[in-house]
């Protein structure tokens, strides 16, 4: 950016789409996944006028996941090993290249990348440290679809075939299937466009899909066994009938130490697709889409430059980082997670405030995948005649006063994250959002003068309830 210049961080990116048409469906896809905070179509790199770094990509945390887009159409002709052979190049080795290429770029020049070509606008949030961060790639190729399903034939489906023991210019005989593009390099996941579907509407939170990729890269990278997959679906089936316990997420089933070859059959991903199970999980989680829209809500007042934050540890409320480290911590939380916050927020939204003694009504959670974290939910009601701007400052001053005291109750909390509100009955409906990071105990004199001064604001209960 040039010096002194200063723009809107999010004009930018809310206008882009894509350059072509699978790009924005692309984007399109993927931004109902991973929120528009933390997505960017075709970012930039400050190389000579400006370059391209990749069609798209997701800066989460410590994960980076860089897409790259081809649409090839799958060449004629009557060797169906020449004419794969054709397209592989274009559309998985071509990619997988510059895919590394990306990849090495961000390593080197994390501070160089931008929204643009002019170089005007920067990524709103800096990448995460050398330390810490952790690369996917992804390929996404389209077109070879007919003719997959044409070459399998017996009603198989259209993806492509998982072969680890392929790698470079071993792919090249053996039509359909895709392993290690870069040998022994740069793992790259390969995805059709019917993969592609598949994954995003399944791993639809930021937090799922890295879990996903980060442990099918080790899955798939294992010392002594090779993999042969009838397609991404069939190992995403595996997976999810694979859960792991407390709410914590899923995995792939075990590798026996004396296999050499693991199979994954076709017809996993149909049977569990079409499942009853299926079907009640889907149904248990439309609650969960209301923590995803309270994110993007408040995502728009950011784009806006009407929202406010209080964060605890210094900063300014305006301050993007101090926006990202609130929305982040929400969006970390997969969909399991969302569906459980999602819950108790509707529950106190719409509780019926005449059946409850108090006017302020606050449910305080810690999620078994997260005890390091506490979530305050909290509903002030406002009082009749009660100035708005009074009720919120009041309602702000409560939050924090119960953001406190859950690090006060609960031993081991590394962060808070409060989100007050109007009921949803109310004729105006806000929010506001906390953040409160710790890093050290509390001397036991300040605890209890803090403890002092939240009992006698009606906050510090001796029965205290943590959901």
């Amino acid at each position: 950016m040039k010096e002194n210049q200063k723009s809107p961080i999010w004009e930018k990116e809310s206008s882009a789409g894509g350059a072509t048409e699978s790009e924005r469906y692309l984007a399109k896809l993927a931004r109902r996944a991973f929120l528009n905070f933390w997505s960017y179509s075709n970012p930039f790199t400050d190389e000579g006028d400006g370059k391209e770094l990749c069609d798209f990509m997701v800066v989460f945390g410590d994960h980076i996941i860089i897409f790259s887009d081809k649409h090839c159409e799958f060449p004629k002709h009557d060797d169906i090993k020449v004419a794969w052979h054709r397209w592989y190049r274009s559309a998985i080795e071509k990619s997988a290249r510059q895919l590394v290429g990306a990849a090495s770029f961000v390593e080197r020049f994390p501070e160089r990348i931008y929204l643009d070509s002019d170089c005007e606008h920067p990524l709103p949030i800096p990448l995460p440290s050398s330390d810490n961060r952790k690369i996917h790639l992804i390929a996404v190729t389209r077109g070879s679809a007919e003719a997959a399903k044409k070459f399998w034939k017996n009603n198989s489906s259209s993806s492509l075939l998982i072969n680890t023991n392929l790698t470079g210019p071993s792919h090249k005989d053996h039509p359909f299937m895709v392993g290690r593009p870069l040998n022994k390099g740069r793992f790259v996941h390969v995805l059709d466009e019917m993969t592609l579907d598949i994954l995003l509407n399944e791993l639809d939170t930021a937090s799922d899909f890295a879990a996903y990729l980060t442990k099918k890269e080790e899955y798939l990278s294992s010392n002594h066994a090779d993999f042969i997959i009838c397609g991404e679906e069939e190992l995403l089936a595996s997976y999810f009938m694979h859960p792991l316990p407390d709410y914590k997420g899923f995995s792939f089933p075990p590798i026996p130490p004396s296999e050499k070859l693991i199979f994954f059959q076709e017809g996993k991903w149909n049977m569990f697709s079409q499942s009853k199970a299926y079907s009640a999980w889907k149904k248990k989680n439309e609650i969960s889409y209301e923590w995803d829209r309270l994110i993007e809500h408040q995502t728009s007042h950011i784009q806006r430059e009407t929202a406010a934050v209080l964060f605890k540890r210094g900063g300014d409320f305006q301050d993007i980082r101090a926006h990202e480290f609130v929305l982040r911590a929400m969006a970390e939380e997969g969909r399991i997670a969302r569906q459980i916050l999602a819950e108790n927020h509707h529950y106190l939204l719409t509780k019926d405030s005449k059946t409850f003694p108090e006017i302020r009504l606050v449910r305080t959670l810690v999620l078994p995948q997260g005890k390091k974290r506490a979530y305050v939910l909290l509903v002030l009601i406002q009082i009749p005649g009660q100035d708005y701007d009074e009720y919120r400052e009041a309602r702000r001053e409560s939050l924090l006063g119960y953001c406190q005291a859950s690090r006060l109750r609960i031993d081991g909390l590394d962060e808070v994250v409060g989100i007050a509100s109007e009921q949803s009955n109310s004729p105006i409906l806000t929010q506001d959002f906390m953040y409160m990071q710790f890093d050290k105990d509390i001397p036991q004199k300040k605890k209890e003068e803090e403890v002092a001064v939240l009992r006698a604001a009606g906050i510090w209960k001796e029965h205290w309830r943590i959901a």
